[in-house]
């Protein structure tokens, strides 16, 4: 499986988001979002369920493989 923090990444600049906006609105601080789109940090439900919700997205297009 690809990498998902990889994904989080591509739909992150998708929408123009900066990793600033994206931490402020998970409630978490800006090193930890950008350890997260390095998958240094592994995201907990309850902020992987914030994410995708800023984002756009479904959890399955985070985990969706890659042909």
């Amino acid at each position: 499986m690809e990498n998902y923090y990889l994904r989080i990444k591509e739909f992150r600049l998708q929408n123009n988001h900066t990793p600033e906006y994206v931490a402020i609105q998970m409630e978490i601080s800006v090193k930890n979002y950008i350890n997260i789109e390095k998958g240094i940090v592994d995201l907990k439900i309850s902020k992987l369920d914030k994410l995708v919700k800023i984002l756009g997205v479904q959890n399955s297009e985070l985990f969706r493989l890659q042909n």
